[in-house]
């Protein structure tokens, strides 16, 4: 009996010794540079701090915060963001990003073709009004034995968004 009363008391000492070793001492939050360990992503890391990311060698623009060429934060006092979001009016819209400068609208059937419905995706590339600053993708699905199936769109509806979207950033801009 003294034996297991001396047994349960190291076990209780045990654990409070451990338990009390593993506190104190100086904390402090890590920085990034000493949370990287591979020497890879030391590298990218130092390339973000430069103003370009990995992926910028790649897709071939550099972030630009400010305004103009390149990719990265997009202003919302843009003429195409809000050119972008004034065409996309008419939708409802499911994510709206302008950090990443992302429009997505959620799906949209029309009262004239209730087994289709469409949901259109624009990515701001740049602030610049060019048709390249901006690339629109169109999704489209009809109901085929009561179940919504993805259909091809056509070539030109997305285009012609695009276009949309260029000549109202262009009056807005006026």
């Amino acid at each position: 009996m003294i034996f297991n009363i001396f047994i349960k008391a190291f076990v209780v000492s045990f654990f409070a010794l451990t338990l009390a070793s593993c506190g104190g001492g100086d904390t402090r939050k890590l920085t990034t540079e000493e949370i990287v360990y591979n020497p890879k992503d030391k590298s990218r890391l130092g390339q973000m701090k430069q103003g370009g990311d990995f992926l910028s060698g790649i897709i071939g623009g550099n972030r630009d915060e400010e305004g103009g060429g390149g990719f990265g934060v997009v202003s919302i006092k843009s003429p195409l963001w809000k050119a972008s979001l004034d065409v996309l009016s008419s939708f409802p819209l499911s994510n709206v990003d302008s950090k990443s400068g992302l429009i997505i609208t959620d799906w949209y059937t029309s009262e004239k073709k209730p087994t289709e419905r469409f949901k259109i995706t624009v990515l701001l590339l740049s602030q610049d009004i060019r048709s390249d600053s901006l690339k629109v993708t169109v999704h489209r699905q009809i109901i085929k034995q009561n179940r919504w199936v993805n259909k091809n769109i056509d070539s030109k509806k997305p285009i012609a968004i695009e276009r949309k979207i260029i000549q109202k950033a262009i009056e807005f801009n006026l």
